[in-house]
């Protein structure tokens, strides 16, 4: 029997796939190429699957604390589960203002990130281009959570063709050896950037109507779909690129590589991976804001965007400190889900979303990789 959850949309299983894919696409694809140069493939595989487990993991955790409190967002979970007392609200608003803050930061960099794009094919100012991007990306969230679902279907069917035809492109042309390389701790790094914190897995939720089987499907063949693309594009970058790689420019080079046209389809992939993630984090930042304040959706969006757009405009470069500062926040955070989940998963009696895996001694070897 299926949890009552009040959502402003139902999903389709595909929609809650692309939703996971969506939001976990973007920067794993980036930084995995630059740093399999530095190892081999054989490393990135394992770093790959290691990545996997851990986000299956950390999402169908959060996924049940969401069911379990109505289909909400972290920080009304930690509310609800962790925080007593006469410290509650303040403890609270302390989580909400830091793990909004870090989500932010993201969406600020992605906006920076498109924008650039933007300059690269219309020769535009910087600052337009920003705007532009924020407009044409946000419209989408601004009209709801079906309208996101339905754009993330879309932009992976778009995702899962370039790159099919990026690989046969490849292949057209005399390939490079897959070297072995040494592998180097600090590359480990190429896992960090393939966990992601999972911003998709209340949306999941709501948009399954907490149906625990489809939810479990859609997160283990979502995160799936990923690995299978970060894989595909990290093999063809390393055989089909001419010269050293640059970190960002991965996918960009493979088509400079092979032709104009491929470098236009670079650029397209390049767009919509950061589309689907600005959507899914812009989206689970208007819930996270809409719980807290309870204003309306739009209204709640237009909040939490609004100083995305201004960190971006006004120089992110400030905000460097920061994203390190985030970096320690997220492994708070794991900790406090790590003692939410157990409290949850306690009062519940029962455990309809991880089932074996939600036994806590699993859990807490492994969120810390978060």
């Amino acid at each position: 029997m299926s949890h009552p959850i009040q959502s402003e949309a139902h999903l389709t299983t595909f929609e809650a796939i692309s939703m996971i894919v969506g939001n976990s696409i973007g920067t794993g694809i980036i930084a995995v190429p630059y740093l399999a140069t530095k190892n081999s493939m054989l490393d990135v595989v394992w770093m790959v699957l290691i990545a996997y487990c851990v986000n299956v993991i950390l999402h169908l955790i959060i996924a049940e604390l969401s069911y379990n409190n109505g289909g909400v967002q972290l920080v009304k979970s930690f509310e609800g589960e962790l925080f007593h007392g006469k410290m509650k609200q303040i403890f609270s608003w302390g989580v909400f203002i830091v793990y909004g803050l870090a989500i932010m930061i993201g969406v600020s960099g992605n906006i920076n990130g498109g924008a650039q794009i933007f300059v690269n094919w219309f020769g535009m100012p910087f600052v337009a281009a920003q705007v532009l991007y924020y407009v044409i990306a946000g419209v989408v969230v601004f009209i709801g959570m079906k309208a996101v679902g339905i754009a993330q279907k879309y932009a992976v069917i778009v995702l899962m063709g370039i790159v099919a035809v990026m690989m046969v492109g490849t292949f057209m042309h005399p390939l490079n050896s897959l070297q072995r390389a040494q592998f180097r701790w600090n590359n480990l790094l190429a896992l960090y950037s393939m966990v992601v914190f999972a911003t998709s897995a209340n949306q999941v939720v709501k948009g399954l109507d907490g149906n625990a089987k489809q939810i479990r499907r859609s997160i283990f063949i979502g995160f799936g779909l990923s690995s299978v693309f970060v894989l595909i594009v990290t093999g063809t970058v390393l055989l089909g690129t001419k010269g050293a790689l640059e970190k960002e420019l991965a996918y960009m080079q493979l088509g400079e590589s092979i032709g104009t046209w491929a470098m236009i389809l670079a650029g397209v992939f390049s767009l919509f991976a950061l589309l689907t993630t600005f959507w899914s984090n812009t989206l689970a930042l208007r819930d996270v804001v809409h719980e807290q304040i309870g204003s309306g959706n739009r209204i709640s969006w237009l909040i939490a965007t609004v100083p995305c757009i201004l960190f971006a405009v006004f120089g992110v470069n400030s905000f460097i400190v920061l994203t390190r500062i985030m970096s320690g926040v997220v492994v708070l955070v794991s900790i406090m889900l790590v003692l939410t989940y157990g409290k949850s998963r306690k009062k519940a009696g029962s455990s309809p979303i991880c089932g074996v895996i939600g036994t806590v001694s699993a859990i807490g070897a492994l969120i810390p990789l978060s």
